[in-house]
């Protein structure tokens, strides 16, 4: 497949003094473009095509990047959110690898399955790549080389000219298949990886192909016998296909979410990638920021910066769990019952019971709160014989907490949450009604939850501890060290 040629950089965010943004531009694999500092969040470069190409593959040399992810645009627009996904981000190193630096040039190749349909089939001039390494703050990362191709030629044939066939076992194959290429002669059952690479082929497609010739070598010479020996009978009667809904028929799949324009928010990858592409496979679209065309913030936590930015425009915010549910029912489904509180922070796993809207939601909230123990409760106006006779000073409660903000995840056994309120507020320290950017500590009885990673996306300095930390500063008298008490995957 012809390589498309890179002209020049338009722009880059950051980039080495050896290793520049230019030198993605050469053929070299060796030259390679990073960021300028370890530990940045996110790093982008901006290429420019030297014509209009529709790309049909990528070929993309790692150089310690966590995620990748390729945007394509128009050098007529200056403006980032017009450029669309054809490739959804992509890992290239676990967490694992991240942290302790191994394999950080893993090279893969995508071909046009791995590529945003829709996208690939237009043509485009300018091209963005956008690069992250969350997992690590010492690895100053990057792209070791980018490689895009256009779609295979093949005016160069001409067209009265009949397929030459290369006989294999009984079958006979056309020269121009996959199959007959110098990756596969007769008698070969081993792939040339090198060949089926530089012909754009996937190798596990590549592999399946090869493992269905071979079957059908094997079998259809014993079904053919077989044919021979019974005469063919025709059916008494051929069953009718039953009737497909009629919601699926009017509504195509890739149409359940057209004219949705949609934002992410506070999810990781790889499940960030996995969410996104089925919302863009349902046939809506995609952008990195919120912009005057965007309809829906799907967001993981509340009152996130984003959330806030969202919100002040009067955009809709929802659950993920609208995306997964139109996905696996392959219908439309209303959006309103997957609309985000705007007042408190609600588990999916409540809502999914209630079956409530976002008023319900409010309006039990509401009763909740007056029927729940007051944290504070208890007269101040009762006082003990003793009391009366000795007029001793109240002793100052100790300020073991002061600055720290307290947020309670989940469900606590019997009075434990209205215990954990007391001595948190006793002790000088601030319990917030739901997640928000000041929260600090993520107090929480169960194991550690999905939604904790999500959580660290928006703030890397959450910690999650369990209640016994509270339960010991309160006992001991003093303030202790929370780490013997976090909680981890």
């Amino acid at each position: 497949m012809p390589e498309i040629k890179l002209k020049h950089v338009v722009s880059c965010s950051s980039e080495d003094t050896t290793h520049k943004a230019d030198n993605l531009l050469s053929s070299d694999t060796y030259r390679k473009w990073k960021a300028a500092r370890p530990g940045e969040k996110q790093t982008s470069i901006i290429l420019q095509f030297d014509k209009e190409e529709q790309v049909h593959s990528i070929d993309i040399g790692n150089e310690g990047s966590a995620f990748i992810e390729v945007l394509v645009g128009h050098s007529t627009s200056v403006k980032d959110q017009d450029f669309e996904v054809l490739l959804v981000t992509s890992s290239f190193m676990s967490p694992t690898e991240s942290r302790a630096g191994n394999n950080t040039n893993r090279v893969r190749f995508f071909g046009p399955q791995q590529l945003v349909k829709a996208t690939a089939q237009e043509k485009w001039d300018r091209v963005k790549i956008v690069c992250s390494q969350p997992y690590s703050k010492t690895i100053a990362y990057g792209v070791a080389f980018i490689k895009f191709h256009s779609p295979p030629d093949n005016s160069d044939t001409p067209a009265d000219t009949p397929p030459k066939l290369t006989k294999l076992g009984q079958f006979r194959v056309k020269d121009d298949s996959p199959l007959s290429g110098s990756s596969l002669q007769p008698g070969s059952l081993f792939l040339n990886r090198d060949a089926a690479a530089k012909d754009g082929l996937q190798v596990t497609s590549y592999m399946e192909s090869v493992v269905l010739l071979l079957h059908l070598c094997l079998f259809c010479p014993l079904l053919a016998a077989s044919a021979q020996k019974t005469p063919e009978k025709k059916p008494e009667s051929v069953a009718k296909p039953k009737a497909r809904p009629k919601s699926e028929e009017n509504v195509p799949f890739n149409k359940i979410m057209e004219g949705v324009v949609f934002v992410l928010s506070g999810f990781q990858n790889p499940f960030r990638g996995e969410l996104r592409d089925k919302a863009l496979a349902m046939g809506a679209r995609y952008r990195p920021d919120w912009t005057p065309d965007s309809t829906h913030l799907i967001c993981a936590f509340a009152n996130t910066p984003k959330y806030s930015q969202v919100k002040a425009a009067g955009g809709l915010i929802v659950h993920k769990e609208w995306v997964l549910d139109c996905h696996k029912r392959k219908q439309k489904i209303s959006y309103r019952r997957w609309v985000r509180s705007q007042v408190f922070f609600k588990s999916y796993e409540d809502e999914e019971d209630s079956g409530m809207d976002t008023e319900d939601e409010l309006r039990r909230s509401a009763r909740e709160r007056e029927t729940e123990d007051d944290p504070y409760g208890g007269s101040t106006d009762e006082n003990t014989d003793a009391e009366e006779e000795v007029d001793k000073p109240i002793p100052e409660l100790p300020d073991f907490l002061t600055g720290k903000r307290f947020y309670l995840y989940g469900k606590f056994a019997e009075n434990q949450r209205r215990l954990l309120q007391r001595y948190i507020v006793a002790f000088n320290g601030s319990v917030e009604d739901y997640m928000n950017e000041k929260v600090q500590f993520v107090i929480t009885s169960q194991g550690w939850d999905d939604a904790f990673e999500e959580a660290l996306l928006e703030n890397e300095n959450l910690s999650f501890v369990k209640p016994s930390w509270i339960f010991a500063i309160n006992d001991r008298q003093k303030m202790l060290p929370y780490q013997p008490y976090t909680v981890v995957p």
